[in-house]
């Protein structure tokens, strides 16, 4: 009981301080609080849990409204959100710029096999795809020279990029065919001649001379006999030519007239990325398959569009 009118006290006197803040409801509280002082225990337990019961009732009323400030950076936050689907939008919407801007129904009147622009035709565009794959194998050798410590992986590619791009037989080959030893020995007589000059250009200087004398230009034979003795890797790499080129005359001549041109670039394209990743182990082609393809397909326009040209009779 003592305890208890301790208590009572302890909060008469912080409700009279809070009454001159609060205004007359504290001070009604604060009066009850006083008269309970005097009063019986069971009045005293009465008025406090009523004037608790207030306290609480006057929280829950005069509690102002939550007011939410602005989040700071908001639109810079609302912005990051929505960066990856912007992001993944651009490129749908880029990749689908270029297939709207990629004519493929030049496609359809593309040369039938056994007639007379066969062959010219797509020679030309056989070569075109083969001096574009060289020229990307040959910009990622020089932007990763670490592949020059392991020879028996940078001779093959050095060969490959010296081989001239096959011009063509008239017995429907495009492309070096590695079952054809008359094909690979001109592989071979192409790399030979510019061997030299390619590893005359290579920046060896940081390398240990052990690894350095590898690549001296006096040893091009000797890299092309390697590349002859070991021919898994350059296979590898002329093969892949040779599916590439397969498809494109697949895609010409079997799949647009069966398929229809939209499912006929999607089974190419499919094909491109596949043969692509299988070029070599240390160097993935694939994302590349678009871009061969517009090569391709704009090798054929400026070949059509020159064989279209009539020539005039000079005047007398």
């Amino acid at each position: 009981k003592i305890f208890y009118f301790f208590f009572l006290i302890t909060l008469e006197r912080i409700f009279r301080r809070l009454a001159t803040r609060h205004g007359s409801f504290l001070g009604g509280c604060t009066a009850m609080f006083m008269s309970s002082t005097g009063n019986c225990e069971k009045k005293s337990k009465s008025a406090g849990r009523s004037v608790l019961l207030r306290l609480f009732f006057f929280k829950e009323t005069q509690m102002g409204k939550l007011i939410m400030m602005p989040v700071r950076n908001a639109a810079e936050n609302t912005v990051k959100e929505n960066i990856a689907p912007v992001v993944e939008l651009k490129m749908e919407s880029r990749n689908s710029d270029e297939k709207a801007s990629l004519d493929l129904s030049v496609w359809k009147t593309a040369p039938r096999e056994r007639t007379a622009a066969y062959f010219p035709t797509y020679s030309v565009v056989s070569k075109a795809m083969q001096t574009a794959m060289r020229g990307w194998v040959r910009e990622w050798f020089n932007a990763n020279q670490g592949v020059l410590t392991t020879p028996k992986v940078a001779y093959p590619v050095l060969v490959y990029i010296c081989t001239h791009p096959f011009s063509g037989k008239p017995v429907n080959m495009f492309t070096y065919d590695i079952q054809q030893t008359e094909a690979l020995d001109r592989a071979f007589a192409s790399a030979a001649c510019r061997l030299g000059a390619e590893l005359r250009s290579l920046n060896t200087k940081d390398m240990p001379w052990l690894k350095r004398e590898h690549y001296f230009p006096y040893r091009s034979k000797e890299v092309v006999r390697y590349v002859i003795k070991n021919r898994r890797l350059f296979y590898k790499m002329l093969n892949v030519e040779t599916m590439l080129m397969d498809a494109i005359l697949k895609f010409t001549l079997i799949d647009i007239p069966s398929l229809g041109l939209e499912e006929s670039y999607v089974i190419l394209r499919r094909v491109f990325r596949t043969q692509l990743h299988r070029f070599s182990e240390q160097l993935d082609l694939s994302p590349r398959a678009e871009e061969l393809i517009r090569i391709a397909t704009e090798a054929l326009v400026t070949k059509m569009a020159n064989d279209n040209v009539v020539q005039l009779p000079l005047a007398a």
